[in-house]
């Protein structure tokens, strides 16, 4: 919904910060040269499942990651940004590790329109991304100290993210902390379950976003 971030505002400084945010964003929108599906896929028809661009994109300094995709034929299809260890900040463990030592942690996923924009962030449990699962302060943490800079092609999609990313970093804290309390109710709601791993139940939290919208309510 339009206005879903002015909500999760506090004062004129915390308005200041993300109009700020909001005006980069909507500048590096405006110079990639395309929208961030059609650059991230070369302009194809995207098959489903299958990751753009092949082998993701990775920035080798934060060891942020980040692909797009679609799980049918004809959908608008998403884009996953995860954080690896190497590139967290210092103290933060797993609340659920697996057994790769370098497994990521998922930060959020922003899902698009049909004419490539960005319609909606929206949060998963490990089911969907198979990541090391983190909790909600972690995760904010890792947002919050995001850095998406990787050389190549690839780089004018990875501003854009990470400027969306700080725009809507409060919104997308009430998600991952909306996350978490989905996740624990739908464990107490379906005893012998792994709510972790339940393919019942995939997204956790969602939002509609509109970047003119949301910048222009602050």
């Amino acid at each position: 919904m339009a206005g879903a971030l002015a909500a999760c505002l506090g004062g004129p400084d915390d308005r200041l910060r993300a109009r700020a945010a909001g005006e980069r964003l909507a500048a590096l929108a405006a110079g990639m040269g395309g929208d961030p599906v059609s650059l991230l896929t070369r302009g194809q028809d995207a098959e489903a499942f299958r990751h753009y661009p092949a082998g993701d994109v990775y920035d080798l300094s934060s060891h942020a990651q980040f692909y797009y995709h679609s799980h049918r034929d004809g959908e608008f299809g998403h884009i996953h940004l995860f954080q690896r260890p190497r590139g967290m900040p210092r103290g933060l463990a797993p609340a659920v590790a697996t057994v790769d030592p370098d497994a990521p942690c998922h930060l959020i996923a922003v899902g698009f329109g049909a004419g490539g924009e960005a319609t909606e962030l929206f949060t998963t449990n490990r089911w969907v991304t198979g990541e090391a699962w983190y909790g909600a302060d972690a995760v904010k943490a890792m947002v919050a100290g995001l850095r998406l800079a990787p050389a190549g092609p690839w780089a004018p999609v990875a501003r854009w993210l990470a400027a969306l990313v700080e725009f809507y970093r409060p919104l997308i804290g009430l998600l991952v902390d909306e996350r978490d309390r989905t996740v624990a109710a739908w464990g107490r709601a379906h005893p012998g379950r792994d709510e972790l791993n339940d393919e019942r139940l995939e997204i956790t939290s969602a939002r509609s976003i509109d970047l003119a919208a949301d910048l222009a309510g602050l």
